[in-house]
C-alpha cells in the first residue's frame, strides 16, 4: 500500500512488495507526474523499499525510516534481553515474571493505576531489568525530543544512546545497534521533518473492514478498485 502522506488517502494498492513491482509503480507515477513535489519516502525497514525509492527516484528524495517500526524492532530485541537476564534468575524470581512481558513493553500511559504499580515492584526487585526497561524509555524520549532537529544531531544522539546500552552486556541488545546502525541514515532523517508511518495502520483497519464487508475478496483487481474508492 502506497500513502500520500500529506494528503491523507491511499495513492494504490500493489499485489506484491516486490522490489521489481515498486520500482515499475514509482518510474511510471513519477512519468505522468504523480511524485512531481515528492521530497521524502517514508519506509520500513525492508531492504527491497529502500533499493526501489534510490532506483526509482534517486538521491533528491529523502529516505525515512518510520520511527514506530524501529521501537518494534527495539520491542522484539527488548524482549530477547529481557529473557536473557531471566536465565540467570532462580526458579522463584522467574516465577514471578511471567506474565509481565506487557509491562514492561508498554508506555506508562497506557497502564492502569495498579499496573504502574506491580512494574514499580518488579523494577525493585530486578534492577537489571529495570535499567533495560529505562533504556527503552530513553529511546522513546529521544524520538519526541523536539529539539533535535537535524539529521546530524539525531545521527549523534543515537549513537550515544547505543553506547549507553552496550553497559548493559546483552547480546540482544547488540543485535539491535547492528540493525540501528545499518539503517542510521534513515532514522535519523526522521528528526528534520517528523514523519512516520502512523497513519498507516488506520488505512489498514479501513482495507480490513473492506475485506470482512465482502467475507473475503479472491479478485485482487476487484480489491485494489474498492479501497481506492473507499480511501484514496
Amino acid at each position: 500500500m502506497l500513502i500520500d502522506q500529506t494528503n491523507a488517502r491511499v495513492l494504490d494498492v500493489l499485489e506484491n512488495r516486490e522490489k521489481t513491482t515498486l520500482v515499475a509503480w514509482l518510474k511510471q507515477a513519477q512519468e505522468r507526474g504523480l511524485l512531481g513535489q515528492l521530497q521524502e519516502a517514508t519506509i520500513d525497514m525492508w531492504e527491497g523499499y529502500l533499493l526501489a525509492v534510490q532506483e526509482a527516484l534517486g538521491p533528491t528524495v529523502r529516505v525515512v525510516i518510520d520511527r514506530f517500526h524501529v521501537m518494534s524492532k527495539f520491542q522484539e530485541q527488548m524482549t530477547r534481553a529481557r529473557r536473557e537476564l531471566q536465565k540467570a534468575l532462580s526458579r522463584e524470581e522467574r516465577d514471578l515474571l511471567k506474565g509481565s512481558r506487557w509491562l514492561w513493553c508498554s508506555n506508562l500511559e497506557n497502564l492502569t493505576r495498579e499496573q504502574r504499580k506491580e512494574l514499580a515492584a518488579l523494577k525493585r526487585r530486578f534492577p537489571t531489568l529495570s535499567k533495560l526497561w529505562w533504556h527503552r524509555q530513553r529511546l522513546r524520549r529521544l524520538f519526541e525530543d523536539r529539539r533535535i532537529t537535524t539529521a546530524e544531531e539525531g545521527r549523534r544522539r543515537l549513537l550515544e544512546w547505543c553506547e549507553q546500552g552496550k553497559r548493559l552486556g546483552l547480546v540482544a541488545l547488540e543485535k539491535f545497534n547492528e540493525t540501528l546502525g545499518r539503517w542510521l541514515e534513515g532514522i535519523a532523517n526522521y528528526f528534520m521533518s517528523r514523519s512516520s508511518n502512523g497513519r498507516t495502520e488506520g488505512f489498514n483497519h479501513g482495507i480490513r473492514s473492506i475485506l470482512w464487508r465482502a467475507f473475503g475478496m479472491q479478485n485482487f483487481a476487484h480489491f485494489r478498485l474498492r479501497v481506492l474508492h473507499a480511501l484514496g
